[in-house]
């Protein structure tokens, strides 16, 4: 009887024994794929200060060079379109810094205040619009600088005037905002007086922007300035590569030359 008993707790034993030795040697595998899920870190999201020193490293001093080469390269690298994707997504990656351009959404806090002086209550189309136009403004604007003030065609006054009111009449040709003045200003009078508040207003973001990017320059110089712009205001980089193509130039319109002579 003993004998049997002792047995029995032997056999009981050596079964509990194979049980843990088992658990130990063979464990669940959906247990080891979570603990190596929980113990291998998400990579974090660069922020814009990673980009900005990542795109130092690889685009050396200078970037403010004579005619934005240097800028035209780091705008079109892997490194700084793919951080454009991440940060600023939308439906499809970018592949030019012309295409987030496109498909940025306008700042309503930009122009509610004016569209509220010229129409009242505005919505995101009114604001579409308004926004397409002092794109198209400020190009001509550009335009018509350069041409005044370039370093190397001080006699293309007379050509600049034409390209900047070629410009500017191309605007109302477009489908949208010949529906949008029809709609809101219907009689001449009504559009002239948009029209002429509207320079204004252009004048005024104009102001603001340079004064943004001054504050850049004194901050970071201007070469880290060029690079911390297009990394927090890809925006307005887009832009001045779209409207400038000499860096002396663009630095004097910062400046203020352009708004001295047009109060």
């Amino acid at each position: 009887m003993q004998y049997s008993l002792r047995f029995t707790v032997f056999i009981f034993l050596a079964i509990i024994t194979w049980q843990l030795l088992g658990c130990s040697e063979d464990p669940d595998p959906d247990t080891t794929s979570v603990e190596k899920v929980i113990a291998e870190p998400i990579p974090a999201k660069p922020t814009p200060e990673d980009t900005f020193a990542k795109l130092k490293m690889l685009f050396p001093k200078p970037i403010f060079d004579g005619d934005f080469t240097a800028m035209g390269e780091v705008t079109t690298s892997k490194t700084y379109l793919d951080f454009l994707t991440e940060e600023y997504r939308t439906e499809k990656p970018f592949k030019t810094l012309a295409d987030y351009l496109i498909v940025a959404k306008p700042a309503p806090e930009r122009y509610k205040p004016f569209l509220k002086e010229s129409i009242g209550k505005s919505n995101e189309e009114d604001i579409a619009i308004i926004h397409q136009m002092t794109l198209n403004y400020r190009c001509a604007n550009a335009i018509l600088y350069q041409m005044v003030h370039g370093e190397d065609d001080r006699k293309g006054a007379l050509k600049a005037i034409f390209a900047m009111i070629e410009k500017r009449l191309s605007i109302f040709d477009e489908a949208p905002v010949k529906a949008w003045m029809e709609i809101h200003l219907p009689n001449q009078d009504q559009a002239k007086e948009f029209l002429t508040a509207l320079e204004h207003f252009v004048t005024e973001t104009e102001e603001k922007d340079a004064l943004l990017i001054q504050e850049q320059f004194a901050q970071h110089g201007k070469d880290d300035g060029l690079l911390w712009l297009a990394v927090h205001n890809p925006a307005l980089t887009a832009e001045i590569l779209n409207n400038f193509t000499n860096t002396n130039v663009f630095l004097r319109w910062t400046e203020g030359t352009f708004f001295q002579q047009n109060p």
